[in-house]
C-alpha cells in the first residue's frame, strides 16, 4: 500500500476529511434551523420578493437566512392512515388547554398580512388597503369554540398516495405511517415555506417535515405471544428427579466398590494360603 502510492494516499487522507468537514457543517446548518416555536422572534422572520411561478406569484420565508423549521409541542392525532392520504393533510389538537402554540401560530399569520401590507408597493407596483390584504389572506389557524382545545390542520407532502416525510417511533426508528392511528401522541416539525399568491387570495405554505410518535394505542400496552412464567412444581420434580438419579448412581458406585473388596480380600486369602502350602515342602 506504501511505496509510490504514498502521495496518493495523503491526498485521498485529505479529500475525506474534507468531505467530513463539509458534512458536518451541512448537518450542523440544517439541525440548528430546527428551531422550538417558544424560541423563535417573530421580528426576524425575513420575506422575499414574490416571484412569478407559473400560475401564481411565491414569496420565500427564511428565519436569519435559514429555513423557518419549528418544532410543536406534544399533539393528538384526530385521523387514521386512510383519512390522512385522502385528504393529504392531518388534523390534530393540544393535548392540554394550553393556548402557546396557537397564539403563536396567530401572531405568524399576523405578521404575514402585515408584512404583505408594508411591502405592497414593492412587490405588486400599487397600494392596496390593509383591509383587502386582510380579507384576501387564507389563514391557516381557525377560531376556536367555547371549552374546546386548539386544534390545527397542517399539509403532509403526499405523492402517489405515499407520505414523503418520515415517520419515527420513540426509538428514532423510521416507520410506517400505519401505525399513526387516531388518538397517537405526536410531535411534527413544520416548514413554513412562504407566501403562495393566487388571483383570488394568498395563504402561509406550510407543510409537516418530520413526525415522530410518542405513544398510539397499540403500543400503551405490550402484549406478549410466548408464554414466559416458569412453574415452581415443575422445577422441583425436575430437581427431584435429578437427585434420584444421583443417588442411584451413588448407590451402584457403591456396590461396584463392596464386590471389588471382597473379590481383593478372597484373592489375598488365596494367596497366603499358597503361601503356606509352599513353606510346607
Amino acid at each position: 500500500m506504501i511505496n509510490f502510492m504514498l502521495n496518493g494516499n495523503v491526498v485521498q487522507f485529505i479529500y475525506y476529511k474534507y468531505v467530513l468537514i463539509v458534512k458536518y457543517l451541512f448537518y450542523h446548518y440544517f439541525k440548528m434551523s430546527i428551531f422550538k416555536y417558544e424560541d423563535i422572534n417573530i421580528k426576524n422572520i425575513n420575506y422575499d420578493k414574490p416571484e412569478k411561478k407559473g400560475t401564481y406569484y411565491y414569496s420565500s420565508i427564511n428565519y436569519d437566512k435559514k429555513p423557518l423549521l419549528i418544532l410543536t409541542p406534544k399533539m393528538k392525532s384526530m385521523n387514521n392512515k386512510d383519512g390522512i392520504l385522502r385528504n393529504s393533510n392531518i388534523d390534530c389538537e393540544s393535548i392540554t388547554n394550553d393556548f402557546n402554540f396557537y397564539d403563536f401560530f396567530l401572531k405568524i399569520e399576523d405578521r404575514n398580512v402585515k408584512e404583505t401590507f408594508r411591502n405592497n408597493k414593492e412587490w405588486f407596483g400599487k397600494e392596496i388597503p390593509l383591509e383587502l390584504i386582510d380579507d384576501m389572506y387564507k389563514r391557516t389557524i381557525k377560531p376556536v369554540k367555547k371549552d374546546n382545545k386548539p386544534s390545527f390542520t397542517f399539509k403532509l407532502p403526499i405523492i402517489k398516495n405515499k407520505v414523503q416525510c418520515h415517520i419515527y417511533d420513540q426509538n428514532k426508528m423510521i416507520i410506517d405511517i400505519d401505525k399513526l392511528d387516531k388518538d397517537s401522541e405526536i410531535i411534527f416539525v413544520i416548514h413554513i415555506r412562504g407566501l403562495k399568491f393566487l388571483k383570488q387570495h394568498y395563504y402561509c405554505d406550510c407543510y409537516v417535515s418530520q413526525i415522530k410518535i410518542i405513544s398510539s394505542k397499540i403500543e400503551r400496552f405490550n402484549i406478549l405471544d410466548e408464554c414466559l412464567i416458569e412453574d415452581d412444581n415443575n422445577e422441583k420434580e425436575d430437581i427431584d428427579i435429578i437427585d434420584e438419579e444421583i443417588l442411584n448412581e451413588i448407590n451402584i458406585k457403591k456396590e461396584k466398590e463392596k464386590e471389588k473388596n471382597v473379590l481383593k480380600k478372597n484373592l489375598e486369602l488365596q494367596m497366603l494360603e499358597l503361601k503356606k502350602q509352599l513353606d510346607n515342602l
